[in-house]
């Protein structure tokens, strides 16, 4: 057995014993220390809303699990895209007339219409019928077809055979089939134009392409035999009523032609011999009025012209003398010439005085022209009104023929107004057969072929394309769906907020994982975090264990708070390893410090210390002294009472002698670390964190289930333990900034340089 080592004897503080010259705290002294004030009862505070940056830090530290959801779903949903039969689409177009045509008809129709739309969607709802649908199972036997009626296909798996073609299905067979090609064919209008697209789609591409075109024509025949139907009623109907009709008219018109022979009314073209000879003479007279009052009024008219002393020179009839134009045309000549020898000469001049003279002359028989014109107007004036008064009594004479036959024709009338009825009525009815029997040869339907469906070469479904795009965003939200309900399932605690709103403890700090902080490059004995703390003193490692110091020591109630346990809810929370790094800082800031091994089980402390043949058990059992179980750290000058051995005794921790043993080592020493084991599992967590003066709680960020944190605050109350304050421990730096809950270890990475410049 090792030589004991010698250890600390009571500890005492400076200012009350002769030993104050012993090694004390080098950053605050115990006489500077704050002076012990009862602490408030800590109150929780509200819940606070999630912000944008903690869900999307959530999304980041669930990257992994949403990363193998959307993975997993993507191809779940792509796969069932993949295994889905292809089908086929196959899509044709016709080209539907609002207007019915009137191929008999001579009169132009008038184009560039727009759509009659209540007419055009009549027709595209009569393409989506049922009956039209059935029609076409009909036509292309698709009862016989086992995609359209499952029930012909062989049954068990391909294990039976076939059933044999069905020769005469029954309308309910017939139904059936036809509301499954309904569910597989589309009709809609293109626009507001009179083009209505049809498709249809199946496992086959030819049967696509065969049964929209099937559609059409199935469509385009029954308007056409519609349109026959009727025109071949419309016939039966007419021929009926004809020939009646006919003896009706013929019979009226030979009544009317006994009335005329017996009246004497015999005429030409409609009328009697007097009525034509009073309209001749009308015409006559008529004409012969005109040309007297045209004659008159052309005199009138020159003789006011003469009274307005233009010598007639605007005469109308005189304006239209080839005679006068060509004297007229002298005389300008003349009176140009005169003006021109003025200029030049006076009045006495011989040329001057001749061509005075023959302007005289030419004026003179311009003149004389003239009044031989009006005398003619006035004799033709004469003999016109002569002839009007000839006309007149001739006209008189004939009259008298008239009044007798209008007395005969008073009877007539009606004869002839029956007659003419049923001629009219007889007509139209033989005009209306014509015409029908001419439309029964030439009916055509209302609507044609635009484009017949032509054979798919690429299956319309499943969609890959489209496939991808809805397994990317099913992925998406499966992922999101399955990062939040993971967060929110099972809530854990990540910050000082979750903490004392959802422990109702006081924070005591944050441990940082030393995975995330640790320098890469970093190898050899260094790279252990204990190690490390006591290499790099200055690093953020080391500042977050003299953080929870510093809390200590401010939260301490006096002299008798030296027993600090340290627990958890769960096992591998960071137990071990604090209370080594804690009594490690706390040491190497001058406080004398034994960390106890109080974890029988796990014996994390021991294992950092390294393996010893007698301990706690055996001080406390076997009376083992004190100073042969303590083991000495010579890098930080702290003792540990390690849990040696290999029996775990029973109820160790309610014997006294414990008792005796923990008040001894308070007495000894300023801090006494209490490395226990967790609070939800083992009964020892209990007992010693009554007896502790102080207890630091410790909840692994983001791993804890918050359940089992409260489970384990609850017992600790109900143990009457002083619960100095909860610790996050294992914190990654940077998934906790990633967060945004505003800790000290969101802002590691301000201090970074920091802590290396002074390490």
């Amino acid at each position: 057995m090792a030589p004991p080592l010698s250890f600390p004897g009571p500890a005492t503080h400076p200012d009350k014993s002769p030993n104050a010259g012993r090694l004390m705290n080098t950053l605050i002294p115990v006489t500077h220390e704050l002076p012990a004030h009862p602490a408030p009862a800590f109150r929780p505070i509200e819940p606070e809303r999630m912000h944008l940056r903690q869900l999307f830090g959530i999304l980041l530290q669930r990257a992994k699990l949403g990363l193998g959801v959307a993975g997993l779903v993507f191809l779940l949903v792509l796969g069932a895209f993949a295994l889905k039969t292809p089908t086929y689409s196959a899509v044709g177009s016709v080209v539907i007339d609002p207007k019915t045509a009137q191929l008999t008809s001579t009169e132009r129709q008038s184009a560039g219409l727009p759509p009659d739309t209540s007419a055009v969607d009549t027709q595209v709802e009569i393409l989506r019928s049922q009956a039209l649908y059935e029609d076409v199972v009909r036509r292309e036997k698709l009862y016989n077809d086992p995609e359209y009626n499952p029930r012909q296909g062989p049954g068990m798996f391909g294990m039976t055979p076939a059933k044999p073609p069905i020769a005469n299905p029954s309308p309910q067979l017939v139904s059936q089939v036809a509301e499954t090609l309904k569910n597989r064919t589309w009709v809609r209008r293109a626009g507001l134009t009179y083009v209505v697209q049809v498709g249809s789609s199946s496992t086959s591409p030819q049967k696509s392409a065969r049964i929209t075109n099937a559609i059409m024509a199935t469509y385009m025949d029954r308007q056409l035999d519609d349109k026959i139907a009727a025109v071949t009623r419309a016939n039966s109907e007419l021929g009926k009523s004809l020939e009646q009709m006919r003896r009706e008219a013929e019979q009226a018109e030979a009544r009317v032609q006994q009335y005329k022979n017996a009246n004497g009314l015999f005429s030409t073209e409609g009328q009697t011999m007097a009525e034509q000879e009073v309209s001749v003479l009308n015409q006559q007279l008529a004409i012969a009025r005109a040309e007297a009052a045209e004659k008159a009024a052309r005199v009138a008219a020159a003789q006011a012209q003469l009274r307005n002393g233009n010598m007639g020179s605007d005469v109308g009839a005189a304006l239209g003398s080839e005679t006068i134009k060509e004297m007229r045309k002298r005389e300008a000549e003349l009176s140009v010439k005169l003006a021109q020898l003025r200029t030049d000469f006076t009045d006495e001049y011989p040329e001057v005085k001749r061509t005075e003279s023959q302007l005289r002359d030419i004026r003179a028989q311009i003149q004389a022209e003239i009044n031989r014109i009006m005398s003619s107007l006035r004799a033709d004036a004469q003999a016109a009104a002569g002839r009007v008064g000839s006309l007149s009594g001739s006209r008189g004479a004939a009259q008298g023929g008239i009044a007798q036959n209008n007395s005969a024709m008073v009877g007539l009338l009606p004869l002839q107004q029956r007659a003419d009825a049923a001629k009219a009525i007889y007509e139209a009815y033989l005009q209306r057969a014509k015409e029908v029997a001419a439309a029964g040869s030439l009916q055509q339907a209302d609507a044609r072929v635009n484009s017949p469906a032509a054979i798919p070469t690429q299956p319309s479904s499943p969609n890959m394309k489209l496939g991808a795009a809805l397994a990317v965003l099913a992925g998406l939200i499966a992922a999101a769906a399955a990062m939040l309900m993971a967060e929110f399932w099972d809530k854990h605690l990540r910050s000082r907020v979750d903490v004392e709103r959802e422990l109702g403890v006081a924070f005591a700090g944050v441990l940082p994982d030393f995975r995330s902080i640790k320098p890469k490059g970093l190898r050899g004995p260094q790279a252990q975090p204990a190690e490390y703390l006591v290499s790099h003193p200055f690093s953020g490692f080391a500042e977050a264990f003299r953080n929870l110091r510093a809390f200590l020591m401010v939260s301490s109630r006096g002299d008798d708070s030296k027993l600090i346990a340290i627990t958890s809810a769960v096992p591998r929370e960071g137990k071990s390893l604090t209370s080594f790094c804690l009594a490690r800082t706390l040491a190497l800031s001058g406080s004398s410090v034994v960390l106890v091994d109080c974890d029988l089980r796990q014996r994390g402390a021991t294992k950092l210390a390294g393996p010893k043949e007698v301990g706690l058990v055996e001080v406390v059992q076997d009376d083992v002294p004190l100073s042969e179980a303590l083991v000495h750290d010579p890098k930080s000058n702290m003792f540990i009472l390690p849990a040696a051995g290999k029996s775990i005794p029973y109820d160790l921790f309610s014997n006294p002698k414990t008792d005796e043993v923990l008040k001894d080592l308070a007495e000894r020493f300023d801090y006494v670390i209490l490395d226990a084991p967790p609070i939800l599992g083992v009964a020892d967590a209990r007992i010693l964190a009554a007896k502790a003066d102080r207890v630091l709680y410790l909840v692994q960020w983001n791993k804890t289930p918050l359940r089992a944190a409260q489970s384990a605050i609850d017992i600790l109350q109900e143990c009457g333990a002083n619960v100095a304050g909860a610790l996050l421990t294992k914190v990654n730096v940077k998934g906790q900034a990633r967060y945004g809950y505003g800790d000290s270890s969101d802002y590691y990475g301000y201090f970074k340089n920091y802590y290396i410049a002074a390490a």
